[in-house]
Protein backbone atom coordinates (compact mmCIF):
# COMPACT_ATOMS: atom_id res chain seq x y z
CA UNK A 1 0.00 0.00 0.00
CA UNK A 2 3.05 2.51 1.10
CA UNK A 3 3.89 1.92 -2.79
CA UNK A 4 0.04 3.29 -3.75
CA UNK A 5 0.39 6.34 -1.68
CA UNK A 6 3.91 7.80 -2.91
CA UNK A 7 2.28 7.33 -6.51
CA UNK A 8 -0.47 9.55 -5.32
CA UNK A 9 1.75 11.83 -4.17
CA UNK A 10 4.00 12.49 -6.62
CA UNK A 11 0.38 12.96 -8.83
CA UNK A 12 -0.73 15.31 -7.00
CA UNK A 13 2.57 17.35 -7.37
CA UNK A 14 2.22 17.17 -10.59
CA UNK A 15 -1.26 18.45 -10.76
CA UNK A 16 -0.05 21.36 -8.83
CA UNK A 17 2.75 22.38 -11.01
CA UNK A 18 0.93 22.14 -13.66
CA UNK A 19 -1.80 24.13 -12.61
CA UNK A 20 0.67 26.98 -11.60
CA UNK A 21 2.11 27.12 -14.65
CA UNK A 22 -1.30 26.84 -16.99
CA UNK A 23 -1.16 30.57 -17.21
CA UNK A 24 2.22 30.42 -18.47
CA UNK A 25 1.58 28.28 -20.75
CA UNK A 26 -1.51 29.56 -22.31
CA UNK A 27 0.59 32.90 -23.12
CA UNK A 28 2.92 30.91 -24.78
CA UNK A 29 0.54 28.77 -26.72
CA UNK A 30 -0.98 32.05 -27.90
CA UNK A 31 1.83 34.13 -29.30
CA UNK A 32 1.21 37.46 -30.73
CA UNK A 33 1.37 36.20 -34.10
CA UNK A 34 -1.53 34.41 -33.53
CA UNK A 35 -3.19 37.90 -33.25
CA UNK A 36 -3.52 40.35 -35.93
CA UNK A 37 -5.19 43.79 -36.70
CA UNK A 38 -4.92 45.35 -39.66
CA UNK A 39 -6.85 48.26 -42.23
CA UNK A 40 -6.93 48.46 -46.17
CA UNK A 41 -5.38 52.07 -45.73
CA UNK A 42 -2.80 52.29 -42.91
CA UNK A 43 -2.16 56.06 -44.34
CA UNK A 44 -4.73 58.63 -45.64
CA UNK A 45 -5.04 62.41 -46.47
CA UNK A 46 -7.41 64.79 -45.04
CA UNK A 47 -8.83 68.41 -45.32
CA UNK A 48 -8.89 70.08 -41.82
CA UNK A 49 -12.07 69.88 -40.12
CA UNK A 50 -12.67 66.77 -42.07
CA UNK A 51 -13.87 63.18 -39.86
CA UNK A 52 -12.16 59.49 -40.90
CA UNK A 53 -14.03 56.23 -40.73
CA UNK A 54 -11.80 53.32 -41.28
CA UNK A 55 -12.71 49.61 -41.28
CA UNK A 56 -10.65 47.76 -39.14
CA UNK A 57 -10.30 43.99 -39.31
CA UNK A 58 -9.24 41.63 -35.99
CA UNK A 59 -8.40 38.02 -36.45
CA UNK A 60 -7.21 34.97 -34.26
CA UNK A 61 -5.02 33.05 -35.97
CA UNK A 62 -4.49 30.95 -33.32
CA UNK A 63 -6.23 27.28 -32.44
CA UNK A 64 -7.76 28.95 -29.55
CA UNK A 65 -10.52 30.99 -28.37
CA UNK A 66 -9.13 34.63 -27.87
CA UNK A 67 -11.04 37.58 -25.86
CA UNK A 68 -9.19 40.75 -26.33
CA UNK A 69 -9.37 43.94 -25.15
CA UNK A 70 -9.31 46.69 -27.88
CA UNK A 71 -7.34 50.42 -27.31
CA UNK A 72 -6.39 53.14 -28.48
CA UNK A 73 -3.74 55.96 -28.73
CA UNK A 74 -4.49 59.37 -30.51
CA UNK A 75 -3.33 62.73 -30.32
CA UNK A 76 -4.43 65.69 -27.67
CA UNK A 77 -7.93 66.61 -28.35
CA UNK A 78 -8.68 64.11 -30.90
CA UNK A 79 -11.77 61.84 -30.52
CA UNK A 80 -11.15 58.46 -31.45
CA UNK A 81 -13.50 55.19 -31.35
CA UNK A 82 -14.07 51.42 -32.52
CA UNK A 83 -17.47 50.72 -33.43
CA UNK A 84 -19.78 47.78 -34.63
CA UNK A 85 -23.67 48.15 -34.97
CA UNK A 86 -24.29 51.16 -33.16
CA UNK A 87 -22.32 50.47 -30.10
CA UNK A 88 -18.85 51.64 -29.21
CA UNK A 89 -16.27 48.32 -29.07
CA UNK A 90 -14.22 48.05 -26.13
CA UNK A 91 -13.40 43.59 -26.32
CA UNK A 92 -13.61 41.59 -28.93
CA UNK A 93 -13.87 37.17 -28.69
CA UNK A 94 -12.92 35.48 -31.62
CA UNK A 95 -12.72 31.51 -32.55
CA UNK A 96 -9.78 29.81 -33.68
CA UNK A 97 -9.57 31.66 -37.33
CA UNK A 98 -11.88 34.12 -36.94
CA UNK A 99 -12.34 37.73 -38.36
CA UNK A 100 -14.13 40.44 -37.24
CA UNK A 101 -14.31 43.93 -38.60
CA UNK A 102 -14.98 47.18 -36.31
CA UNK A 103 -15.24 50.92 -37.23
CA UNK A 104 -12.60 53.62 -36.33
CA UNK A 105 -14.18 56.48 -36.45
CA UNK A 106 -11.68 59.73 -35.74
CA UNK A 107 -12.55 62.96 -35.40
CA UNK A 108 -9.22 65.75 -35.65
CA UNK A 109 -10.18 69.35 -33.63
CA UNK A 110 -11.65 71.49 -36.78
CA UNK A 111 -8.51 73.82 -36.57
CA UNK A 112 -5.56 71.02 -36.22
CA UNK A 113 -2.04 72.18 -37.49
CA UNK A 114 -1.16 70.98 -41.08
CA UNK A 115 0.98 67.93 -40.75
CA UNK A 116 1.03 64.19 -40.08
CA UNK A 117 -0.69 61.79 -37.24
CA UNK A 118 -0.39 58.87 -35.61
CA UNK A 119 -3.20 56.49 -34.60
CA UNK A 120 -2.34 53.53 -32.66
CA UNK A 121 -4.75 50.36 -32.37
CA UNK A 122 -3.84 47.58 -29.26
CA UNK A 123 -5.39 44.47 -28.70
CA UNK A 124 -4.16 43.15 -25.32
CA UNK A 125 -5.28 39.61 -23.59
CA UNK A 126 -6.62 39.80 -20.33
CA UNK A 127 -3.41 40.01 -18.50
CA UNK A 128 -2.54 43.00 -20.51
CA UNK A 129 0.04 41.62 -22.66
CA UNK A 130 -0.07 43.84 -26.18
CA UNK A 131 -0.89 40.87 -28.95
CA UNK A 132 -0.88 42.90 -31.88
CA UNK A 133 -0.90 46.89 -32.66
CA UNK A 134 -1.59 48.79 -35.90
CA UNK A 135 -0.28 52.72 -36.48
CA UNK A 136 -2.70 54.42 -38.78
CA UNK A 137 -0.92 57.76 -40.51
CA UNK A 138 -3.34 60.99 -41.04
CA UNK A 139 -1.75 63.67 -43.14
CA UNK A 140 -3.65 66.35 -42.68
CA UNK A 141 -3.82 69.39 -45.30
CA UNK A 142 -4.85 72.89 -45.35
CA UNK A 143 -8.04 73.85 -46.22
CA UNK A 144 -8.68 75.65 -49.59
CA UNK A 145 -8.97 79.33 -49.10
CA UNK A 146 -11.85 79.73 -51.23
CA UNK A 147 -13.85 76.93 -49.35
CA UNK A 148 -15.90 75.44 -52.11
CA UNK A 149 -14.24 74.00 -54.81
CA UNK A 150 -16.38 73.28 -58.14
CA UNK A 151 -15.11 72.09 -61.62
CA UNK A 152 -16.19 70.60 -64.92
CA UNK A 153 -14.47 68.04 -67.02
CA UNK A 154 -15.82 69.46 -69.93
CA UNK A 155 -16.92 73.07 -69.78
CA UNK A 156 -18.36 73.51 -73.40
CA UNK A 157 -20.49 71.72 -75.49
CA UNK A 158 -21.49 72.32 -79.15
CA UNK A 159 -25.37 71.56 -81.07
CA UNK A 160 -28.47 72.98 -82.50
CA UNK A 161 -30.73 75.09 -81.27
CA UNK A 162 -33.43 73.48 -79.46
CA UNK A 163 -31.23 71.04 -77.74
CA UNK A 164 -30.59 70.68 -74.18
CA UNK A 165 -27.08 70.42 -73.00
CA UNK A 166 -25.69 68.67 -69.50
CA UNK A 167 -22.86 69.11 -68.08
CA UNK A 168 -21.48 67.23 -65.18
CA UNK A 169 -20.26 69.40 -62.57
CA UNK A 170 -17.87 67.99 -59.10
CA UNK A 171 -18.37 70.42 -55.94
CA UNK A 172 -16.26 69.50 -52.84
CA UNK A 173 -16.58 71.46 -49.59
CA UNK A 174 -13.37 72.49 -48.47
CA UNK A 175 -14.52 74.66 -45.36
CA UNK A 176 -14.38 72.74 -42.78
CA UNK A 177 -17.84 72.93 -41.88
CA UNK A 178 -20.60 70.53 -42.73
CA UNK A 179 -22.66 72.87 -45.00
CA UNK A 180 -25.49 73.49 -47.21
CA UNK A 181 -24.71 74.93 -50.52
CA UNK A 182 -26.96 76.62 -52.93
CA UNK A 183 -26.70 76.69 -56.64
CA UNK A 184 -27.59 79.55 -58.87
CA UNK A 185 -26.99 80.71 -62.78
CA UNK A 186 -26.99 83.42 -64.66
CA UNK A 187 -27.63 82.81 -68.21
CA UNK A 188 -29.29 84.31 -71.78
CA UNK A 189 -32.65 85.78 -72.19
CA UNK A 190 -35.46 82.56 -72.88
CA UNK A 191 -33.08 79.92 -71.99
CA UNK A 192 -33.50 77.91 -68.74
CA UNK A 193 -30.60 76.20 -66.02
CA UNK A 194 -31.83 73.36 -64.03
CA UNK A 195 -29.82 71.06 -61.21
CA UNK A 196 -29.69 67.41 -59.87
CA UNK A 197 -27.65 65.04 -58.53
CA UNK A 198 -26.12 63.21 -60.97
CA UNK A 199 -28.07 60.11 -61.85
CA UNK A 200 -31.33 61.19 -60.23
CA UNK A 201 -34.24 63.35 -61.67
CA UNK A 202 -35.23 65.48 -58.65
CA UNK A 203 -34.04 68.96 -59.53
CA UNK A 204 -32.68 70.86 -57.05
CA UNK A 205 -31.67 74.40 -55.72
CA UNK A 206 -29.19 73.17 -52.40
CA UNK A 207 -27.37 70.34 -51.40
CA UNK A 208 -25.92 69.33 -48.00
CA UNK A 209 -22.42 68.03 -47.99
CA UNK A 210 -20.05 67.13 -44.83
CA UNK A 211 -16.85 68.71 -44.23
CA UNK A 212 -14.11 67.70 -46.86
CA UNK A 213 -17.18 65.80 -48.71
CA UNK A 214 -17.22 66.12 -52.47
CA UNK A 215 -20.39 65.21 -54.98
CA UNK A 216 -21.40 65.08 -58.68
CA UNK A 217 -24.10 67.60 -60.21
CA UNK A 218 -25.68 67.32 -63.73
CA UNK A 219 -26.27 70.56 -64.79
CA UNK A 220 -28.90 71.19 -67.64
CA UNK A 221 -28.74 74.23 -69.59
CA UNK A 222 -31.56 74.65 -72.38
CA UNK A 223 -31.15 77.03 -75.40
CA UNK A 224 -34.71 78.41 -76.68
CA UNK A 225 -35.98 76.61 -80.68
CA UNK A 226 -35.30 80.54 -81.99
CA UNK A 227 -31.63 81.01 -80.62
CA UNK A 228 -29.42 81.80 -83.18
CA UNK A 229 -25.91 80.79 -84.01
CA UNK A 230 -22.86 81.87 -82.06
CA UNK A 231 -21.55 80.94 -78.55
CA UNK A 232 -23.17 81.75 -75.18
CA UNK A 233 -21.68 81.90 -71.55
CA UNK A 234 -23.70 80.51 -68.60
CA UNK A 235 -22.12 81.35 -65.31
CA UNK A 236 -22.75 78.67 -62.85
CA UNK A 237 -22.26 79.54 -58.83
CA UNK A 238 -22.13 77.30 -55.92
CA UNK A 239 -22.29 79.13 -52.43
CA UNK A 240 -22.79 79.08 -48.62
CA UNK A 241 -22.41 82.00 -46.62
CA UNK A 242 -19.35 83.97 -47.60
CA UNK A 243 -18.15 81.19 -49.49
CA UNK A 244 -18.51 81.58 -53.50
CA UNK A 245 -17.20 79.62 -56.22
CA UNK A 246 -17.94 80.39 -59.95
CA UNK A 247 -17.35 78.16 -63.01
CA UNK A 248 -17.83 79.40 -66.49
CA UNK A 249 -19.69 77.05 -68.81
CA UNK A 250 -20.03 77.80 -72.60
CA UNK A 251 -22.69 76.25 -75.03
CA UNK A 252 -22.22 76.92 -78.68
CA UNK A 253 -24.87 77.25 -81.09
CA UNK A 254 -24.24 75.73 -84.18
CA UNK A 255 -27.52 76.45 -85.61
CA UNK A 256 -30.45 74.69 -87.08
CA UNK A 257 -31.02 74.03 -90.76
CA UNK A 258 -34.66 73.96 -92.29
CA UNK A 259 -35.86 74.89 -95.76
CA UNK A 260 -39.55 74.98 -97.12
CA UNK A 261 -40.88 75.65 -100.23
CA UNK A 262 -43.91 77.20 -101.14
CA UNK A 263 -45.95 79.08 -104.01
CA UNK A 264 -46.45 82.96 -104.10
CA UNK A 265 -50.45 82.68 -104.30
CA UNK A 266 -50.28 79.36 -101.95
CA UNK A 267 -51.58 77.31 -104.75
CA UNK A 268 -50.54 74.02 -105.88
CA UNK A 269 -51.84 73.78 -109.01
CA UNK A 270 -52.03 75.61 -112.61
CA UNK A 271 -52.69 75.54 -116.29
CA UNK A 272 -50.49 75.01 -118.72
CA UNK A 273 -51.16 74.74 -123.07
CA UNK A 274 -49.44 72.54 -124.88
CA UNK A 275 -46.03 73.24 -126.38
CA UNK A 276 -46.36 76.60 -124.35
CA UNK A 277 -44.72 77.52 -121.25
CA UNK A 278 -46.55 78.37 -117.84
CA UNK A 279 -44.73 80.00 -114.78
CA UNK A 280 -45.82 79.72 -110.80
CA UNK A 281 -43.79 82.16 -108.45
CA UNK A 282 -41.95 79.75 -106.19
CA UNK A 283 -40.91 81.20 -102.00
CA UNK A 284 -37.85 79.65 -100.87
CA UNK A 285 -37.58 80.23 -97.15
CA UNK A 286 -35.11 79.55 -94.35
CA UNK A 287 -37.06 78.54 -91.04
CA UNK A 288 -33.67 77.69 -89.53
CA UNK A 289 -31.79 79.76 -87.19
CA UNK A 290 -28.76 79.39 -89.58
CA UNK A 291 -27.76 81.36 -92.95
CA UNK A 292 -28.29 78.90 -95.74
CA UNK A 293 -25.97 79.29 -98.79
CA UNK A 294 -25.45 77.48 -102.05
CA UNK A 295 -29.32 76.83 -103.23
CA UNK A 296 -30.06 75.11 -105.99
CA UNK A 297 -33.18 73.00 -107.75
CA UNK A 298 -34.13 70.34 -109.52
CA UNK A 299 -37.48 68.83 -110.77
CA UNK A 300 -38.92 65.50 -111.20
CA UNK A 301 -41.15 65.53 -114.33
CA UNK A 302 -42.82 63.72 -116.97
CA UNK A 303 -40.74 62.75 -120.26
CA UNK A 304 -40.54 65.59 -122.32
CA UNK A 305 -41.03 68.26 -120.66
CA UNK A 306 -39.19 71.39 -119.61
CA UNK A 307 -38.57 73.16 -115.99
CA UNK A 308 -36.55 75.70 -116.29
CA UNK A 309 -35.81 78.24 -112.67
CA UNK A 310 -35.02 82.12 -112.45
CA UNK A 311 -32.89 82.61 -111.03
CA UNK A 312 -31.12 78.83 -111.38
CA UNK A 313 -29.29 79.40 -107.57
CA UNK A 314 -29.29 81.60 -104.58
CA UNK A 315 -26.14 82.46 -102.80
CA UNK A 316 -27.60 82.87 -99.54
CA UNK A 317 -30.94 83.17 -97.36
CA UNK A 318 -30.86 84.51 -94.06
CA UNK A 319 -32.84 82.82 -90.84
CA UNK A 320 -36.46 83.80 -90.90
CA UNK A 321 -35.97 85.25 -94.59
CA UNK A 322 -37.11 84.12 -98.11
CA UNK A 323 -36.70 84.80 -101.60
CA UNK A 324 -39.05 83.81 -104.71
CA UNK A 325 -37.81 82.24 -107.55
CA UNK A 326 -39.86 81.80 -111.18
CA UNK A 327 -40.16 78.77 -112.80
CA UNK A 328 -41.19 77.63 -115.71
CA UNK A 329 -43.09 74.58 -116.70
CA UNK A 330 -43.54 73.85 -120.42
CA UNK A 331 -45.47 70.66 -121.49
CA UNK A 332 -44.81 69.29 -124.78
CA UNK A 333 -46.90 70.04 -127.60
CA UNK A 334 -47.90 66.75 -127.91
CA UNK A 335 -49.09 65.95 -124.56
CA UNK A 336 -52.06 64.53 -124.21
CA UNK A 337 -54.54 67.24 -122.06
CA UNK A 338 -55.08 66.31 -118.44
CA UNK A 339 -53.48 66.26 -114.86
CA UNK A 340 -49.85 66.31 -114.32
CA UNK A 341 -47.53 65.99 -111.45
CA UNK A 342 -43.89 68.04 -111.06
CA UNK A 343 -42.13 68.04 -108.03
CA UNK A 344 -39.60 70.77 -107.50
CA UNK A 345 -36.84 70.22 -105.30
CA UNK A 346 -34.55 72.66 -103.33
CA UNK A 347 -30.77 71.75 -102.00
CA UNK A 348 -28.50 74.24 -99.60
CA UNK A 349 -25.90 73.81 -97.02
CA UNK A 350 -24.37 73.17 -95.26
CA UNK A 351 -25.57 69.53 -93.90
CA UNK A 352 -26.93 69.03 -97.40
CA UNK A 353 -30.17 70.83 -96.17
CA UNK A 354 -33.34 70.21 -98.89
CA UNK A 355 -37.16 70.88 -99.43
CA UNK A 356 -39.68 70.26 -102.05
CA UNK A 357 -43.05 70.81 -103.34
CA UNK A 358 -45.54 69.00 -105.65
CA UNK A 359 -47.52 70.99 -108.09
CA UNK A 360 -50.65 69.45 -109.68
CA UNK A 361 -50.30 71.43 -113.97
CA UNK A 362 -53.46 70.81 -115.90
CA UNK A 363 -52.67 70.46 -119.65
CA UNK A 364 -55.00 72.18 -122.01
CA UNK A 365 -55.03 71.56 -125.78
CA UNK A 366 -52.99 75.01 -127.32
CA UNK A 367 -54.81 78.56 -128.48
CA UNK A 368 -53.59 77.58 -132.05
CA UNK A 369 -56.04 74.69 -132.13
CA UNK A 370 -58.87 76.17 -130.04
CA UNK A 371 -58.94 79.07 -132.64
CA UNK A 372 -58.92 76.35 -135.48
CA UNK A 373 -61.97 74.87 -134.07
CA UNK A 374 -63.63 78.31 -133.12
CA UNK A 375 -63.43 79.32 -136.85
CA UNK A 376 -64.93 75.91 -138.06
CA UNK A 377 -67.70 76.08 -135.46
CA UNK A 378 -68.22 79.80 -137.24
CA UNK A 379 -68.46 78.29 -140.70
CA UNK A 380 -70.56 75.50 -139.52
CA UNK A 381 -72.77 78.04 -138.07
CA UNK A 382 -72.76 80.51 -141.07
CA UNK A 383 -73.08 77.42 -143.63
CA UNK A 384 -76.53 76.24 -141.75
CA UNK A 385 -77.45 80.42 -141.49
CA UNK A 386 -77.04 80.65 -145.12
CA UNK A 387 -78.77 77.34 -145.73
CA UNK A 388 -82.05 78.09 -143.95
CA UNK A 389 -82.07 81.86 -145.87
CA UNK A 390 -81.77 80.48 -148.97
CA UNK A 391 -84.91 77.33 -148.23
CA UNK A 392 -86.77 80.42 -146.68
CA UNK A 393 -86.67 82.53 -149.31
CA UNK A 394 -87.93 79.86 -151.86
Amino acid sequence: MKPNHKFFAVCMTLAMVLAALLPHLTAVWASPDEVKLMTPFPRIGIKQGQEIRLEIIVSNLGPQYQTLGLSISKPENWAATLRSGGYEIKMVSLAPNENRSVELTVSPPLKENVGSYTIRIQASDGAGNVKDSLDIIIDISEVSPLGILLTTPNPSMEGPAGQDFSFTINLVNETGEDRDINFSATYPVDWSVSFKPRWETTLIRSAYLKAGESSSFQVTVSPPKNAEAGEYRIVVEASSGTYRQELNLTVIITGTYRLSLSTSNELLNLNAYQGEKASVSLVVKNDGTAPLNDITFSSSKPSGWEVTFEPNEISTVSPGASREVSVGIKPPSDAIPGDYSVTIWAYGQPQATSASISLRVTVLGSIAWGLVGLFIIVLIVAGVFVLFWRLGRR
